[in-house]
């Protein structure tokens, strides 16, 4: 019932003209029990982010605040720019809640998405003038904003994302070049050097690449198949945000234990759970709870069709093992990653499932897969089919 951390704070700068006073508010999505290992989040509730927003802007003015800031992790798309200031093609869950903030909060620091923008909002919203940046993901990008105030009043305000390229950075273009600072360059180098050996070793060939959506997280729910088979394991399905990277077949297709701790970097174990094909048919209703893009990819031998333009729960229009269709009332072994068996990404029945049987993790449940064949092939067959479009 009570904030497990404080969810304000003021930052008071000394200026010519005096004091300013800069107040932040700080929160996570009201989502996150679907986005993290449910267990690590046990007993907490996360609420509205909206009404948290709105709750905390009075108490920052009245503790002498100048300007309000919110920083979420909750973000947008868009199809402008990345300092299209118009708010060309703005789409995503932020919108729901910048349309309720308080207009009293003048910047939005927002992310999530990965998406790079700098959006007006006032021109979506007159009412509500503050600025939504977001600087992309990965250190790629770095936002600078300026906040100008004339004694305690703020009169203006602008955002731009730099791209922060690097001496030494092949994809820097044409952008500016930052010289890396040395103690920071010396520090990381370190461990670079550290673990060089184990990230250099050769795991096994590729015969192509591998990219999410398009191959690897078929390959991926092969290798825990096989490696978890002892413990009576059919299926296999894999979460599309568990991929982080792709594999590249480039160095006549050898693939790096380096390679593959990019794909799969969380260390999760596996784990072989019983469900019922009634309770397969719920967890692949499940994967459409959020976007297309994060459907499950299914091992060799199960396949199923669905459609998106039906009604939610009437999604799944078929699921076989084997060529055979799977029947609500029989029982199946099912590998997940430990993310998954307990309830991640918003699949809950994952949790429900009897019988566990934990195996080995994902990373080596790889390396063994490509230590079986002299070159691993990336699976093209058919397994999830959408009405009217392409195979996944």
């Amino acid at each position: 019932g009570e904030p497990l951390l404080p969810a304000t704070g003021i930052k008071r700068f000394d200026t010519p003209q005096g004091e300013v006073a800069v107040g932040v508010i700080g929160l996570t999505l009201k989502d996150t029990p679907i986005l993290v290992t449910p267990s690590g989040v046990d007993g907490l509730t996360f609420a509205d982010e909206a009404a948290t927003i709105n709750a905390f802007v009075p108490q920052l003015e009245a503790a002498g605040a100048d300007a309000i800031l919110v920083a979420i992790h909750q973000g947008l798309s868009t199809t402008a720019g990345y300092n299209d200031e118009g708010c060309g093609g703005i789409a995503g869950a932020l919108l729901g809640i910048l349309q309720q903030v308080d207009p009293r909060v003048d910047l939005v620091l927002s992310g999530h998405t990965h998406n790079a923008y700098v959006c007006d909002y006032g021109k979506i919203d007159p009412s509500r003038p503050f600025l939504v940046t977001s600087a992309a993901y990965g250190g790629s990008m770095l936002t600078d904003i300026a906040l100008e105030f004339r004694g305690d009043r703020l009169v203006a305000k602008r955002a731009e994302n730099i791209v922060v390229g690097h001496d030494g950075d092949a994809e820097a273009g044409g952008f500016p070049r930052f010289a890396p600072d040395a103690q920071v360059a010396a520090y990381v180098e370190r461990y670079v050097e550290a673990a060089r050996e184990a990230a250099e070793r050769p795991v096994g060939r590729l015969s192509g690449d591998a990219v999410k959506g398009a191959g690897l997280g078929r390959l991926i729910a092969d290798a825990q198949l096989s490696a978890t088979r002892e413990a009576g394991a059919q299926i296999a399905l894999m979460n599309s945000g568990g991929i982080r990277a792709p594999l590249a077949s480039e160095n006549d297709g050898i693939i790096t234990f380096g390679d593959i701790y990019a794909v799969q970097p969380f260390g999760n174990v596996l784990m072989t759970k019983s469900l019922t094909g009634a309770q397969l048919f719920e967890v692949l209703e499940q994967q459409f709870a959020g976007t297309e893009d994060e459907l499950l990819s299914p091992s060799a031998g199960f396949a199923f069709t669905y459609d998106t333009s039906r009604a939610p729960g009437q999604r799944i229009l078929s699921a076989t093992l084997e060529g055979r269709p799977i029947h609500p009332a029989a029982n199946y072994r099912v590998t997940m990653n430990s993310f998954l068996a307990s309830g991640g990404d918003g699949f809950a029945t994952f949790a429900e499932g009897t019988e566990a049987v934990t195996g080995p993790l994902d990373l080596d449940a790889m390396e063994a897969w490509f230590a079986m064949q002299p070159v691993t092939p990336v699976p093209a067959e058919k397994r999830a089919v959408a009405a009217g479009s392409q195979p996944r």
